[in-house]
């Protein structure tokens, strides 16, 4: 294992890399002396906070005077036992500890073969450093033989994505522009096919001027969208969040996304354009053309925001560098499809 370091995500989840016990032990948790009456304990847990939710509280950790552990009660015990006890008289002292300097593997099989949500941590003089969670120990567990897995093979999730990046960072500026500048020939493309949809939609445009206003509101939320699904999907991939078994559920997840999204800022975007227009005969077709217009090309955005990385990474090709000039090219050339073809149908009468 690596150097240990163990840190706390801003969502309150947790990310273990370690290599000892101590580097994933909680430090939040309710520990009295064996000489505390029961009541002042009960006080002690009421006015415990715990820094994330997910911290455990269900024991008691006794100690003596020296901080060493002596004993535990479970809460639902220490809540039935008389206040004016001692912890002493109620607390077991067949305790199950770990070592704070043993092997993450090791304490993952101690904590297997035991039903209980948390263990002690105790250090060389059996001094209480902490309290292990069981949900701490799964992720170890599952980190630890993920490692071990991707070493015997040979190669680690990131090693594909780390020499793409020493390509486009370090080559020379002859192969740099050979990766890239294939996808932009591709978007300038995909450009001038937009603008031939525009074109073939000229009549409706001249009928309807006000259309024109909301084609940049379109084409910017569709690549908004891509790029936003895009990033993370290329992210997922290269950490080895996304494969070959679970594909097909984050592309059905995306499209419900697109379609939830789209829906949210279709209504947004159609409100405002029936206020600005609402002098107008044609404001109620024109809002349904801007709000069906969004939300289809949000969907579409979406969906092919997954599925161009993920094909472009099947076929061998650097995702991050392909992926946003064809997702523009396709979002583009579908939204403007949508956009007129159904400002053609709903404002039929005004051609």
């Amino acid at each position: 294992m690596e150097d240990a370091e163990h840190t706390r995500t801003a969502d309150g989840g947790t990310e273990f890399h370690a290599d000892r016990i101590a580097d994933v032990t909680e430090a939040d948790f309710v520990a009295v002396t064996q000489e505390t009456f029961v009541g002042h304990a009960i006080e002690q847990f009421r006015d415990f906070e715990p820094v994330s939710d997910e911290t455990t509280v269900y024991y008691l950790y006794v100690t003596d005077n020296s901080g060493r552990l002596v004993g535990v009660m479970s809460l639902r015990e220490l809540l039935n036992a008389p206040e004016d006890d001692v912890i002493e008289a109620h607390m077991h002292t067949d305790l199950v500890t770990i070592d704070a300097d043993a092997d993450p593997e090791y304490a993952a099989d101690e904590v297997a073969e035991r039903d209980f949500p948390a263990l002690p941590v105790i250090d060389d003089d059996g001094v209480l450093v902490g309290v292990l969670r069981t949900e701490d120990m799964i992720e170890v567990a599952e980190e630890e033989a993920t490692e071990d897995i991707m070493k015997s093979a040979g190669f680690s999730f990131t090693d594909v994505e780390t020499a793409r990046s020493s390509a486009i960072l370090e080559s020379s500026i002859p192969k740099i522009l050979k990766l890239r500048l294939p996808w932009l020939i591709v978007a300038l493309a995909g450009g001038l096919m937009a603008g031939g949809v525009i074109e073939a939609y000229e009549d409706t445009l001249e009928a309807v001027v006000a259309l024109a206003f909301f084609v940049p509101v379109i084409m910017d939320m569709g690549g908004n969208v891509g790029t936003q699904a895009s990033t993370i999907f290329v992210r997922g991939l290269a950490l080895g969040h996304i494969d070959d078994r679970n594909a097909m559920r984050h592309f059905a997840r995306e499209g419900l996304i697109g379609l939830l999204i789209g829906l949210i800022i279709g209504t947004i975007g159609a409100g405002a354009a029936y206020v600005w227009q609402i002098n107008e005969p044609y404001a109620t077709e024109l809002a349904m053309v801007v709000f069906a217009g969004l939300v289809s090309v949000c969907v579409v955005a979406s969906v092919v925001g997954y599925v161009i990385p993920w094909i472009m990474n099947k076929l061998g090709f650097d995702p991050a560098a392909a992926s946003d000039p064809l997702i523009t090219t396709v979002k583009d050339v579908t939204a403007l499809l949508i956009y007129f073809g159904l400002a053609a149908v709903l404002l039929a009468e005004l051609l």
